[in-house]
């Protein structure tokens, strides 16, 4: 037998062996792993059962520049899932199979590729402000590349320990720093406040409209009024219909007192505990700072009372630049019950 032939015998015999070892090795691996968070177990909670909320923490995101994820319609909860893609790790889907607060979250990493890793987040709440995070992450590699699962073990348990690293600096800056979506949240309690004002259900495209021809006609009330004005106008938003398309908003001016004016709504709001971001940019682009408010009041087990106050402090006939325009964002709320 020639030395080429003994080789590719050698060579057969092996790759036989390899495939006789491939059969009898299990194709499914999976890591445990913990960490500790200094957050209460709700704003962990709260992170981990919003998949948009992974373009903060997941390493595909941190580390891929080019990730982007896609939400249609909700994305808290059981059930609800969004597209990614990026060029580093390839396309695929996130989803959420089950949440439970006393429980545990299970996520899953569905890519392109056919291939799955699910994660089972079990927090524990150690104390009020401190949770144990624990983590159980499964997935199966394919005929042959089973042989190297102590590799794939090893990149997973790394993966997830960037995740938990990534998750501490997202959940701290929310409960440390109240930064919720870039803005800082402040809590305060809002004196009492007055104001004049025109009300009405408003298609939701015509809020700015609405407002303008509004507020000049209440500036134009004060005057004949003598009336004096306390403050910067404000929207008052009361209830959104976003199915209908509608919102029950009012043009409303500050005063020093309660006034019955004709044709006017006089609005009273008591002294009461608010949340108040400072806004800067166009009014009608605000929406992430109104999630911000939600998102903070989902964490701090908080109820919004209405209306919800958009104060306006730039006057756009003396301040042309949209991007300089400050509104301040102003949520009564109330411990939920």
């Amino acid at each position: 037998m020639s030395t080429s032939k003994k080789y590719l015998s050698a060579f057969g015999i092996l790759i036989f062996l390899i495939a006789v070892l491939s059969f009898f090795v299990s194709k499914t691996y999976e890591v445990h792993t913990d960490m500790e968070l200094k957050a209460p177990a709700n704003f962990v909670f709260n992170a981990l059962n919003n998949v948009n909320h992974q373009s903060e923490w997941n390493t595909k995101a941190t580390l891929d520049t080019t990730f982007k994820l896609i939400c249609s319609g909700t994305s808290v909860g059981a059930g609800v899932s969004c597209d990614y893609s990026g060029t580093l790790y390839g396309n695929g889907v996130l989803r959420i199979l089950n949440s439970q607060l006393n429980d545990s979250i299970i996520l899953s990493d569905e890519q392109k590729s056919g291939k799955e890793i699910v994660f089972v987040y079990k927090l524990i709440a150690k104390d009020s402000i401190n949770t144990m995070v624990k983590v159980h992450g499964k997935s199966t590699s394919g005929y042959i590349r089973n042989l190297w699962n102590f590799i794939h073990r090893w990149k997973l348990k790394k993966h997830i320990h960037q995740n938990l690293d990534n998750l501490k600096v997202f959940v701290n800056n929310r409960y440390k720093n109240k930064i919720y979506n870039g803005y800082q949240i402040k809590e305060l309690t809002m004196n009492q406040r007055f104001f004049i004002s025109y009300r009405s259900l408003v298609q939701i495209e015509n809020i700015q409209q609405y407002y303008s021809q509004n507020i000049s006609g209440l500036y134009q009330k004060a005057i004949e009024q003598n009336l004096t004005i306390s403050g910067m106008p404000c929207g008052l938003f009361y209830t959104w219909d976003f199915d209908g398309g509608k919102v029950d908003m009012a043009a409303a001016l500050p005063t020093l007192a309660e006034f019955n004016i004709m044709d006017t709504e006089s609005v009273n709001i008591p002294s009461k505990p608010a949340l108040m971001i400072e806004y800067k940019g166009e009014s009608s682009k605000s929406a992430a700072a109104h999630y911000a408010m939600d998102e903070y009041m989902l964490d701090h087990r908080l109820e919004q009372l209405p209306p919800v106050i958009e104060e306006y402090l730039t006057d756009p006939a003396k301040e042309p630049d949209p991007a300089k325009w400050v509104t301040n964002i102003i949520y009564y709320v109330i411990p939920k019950k």
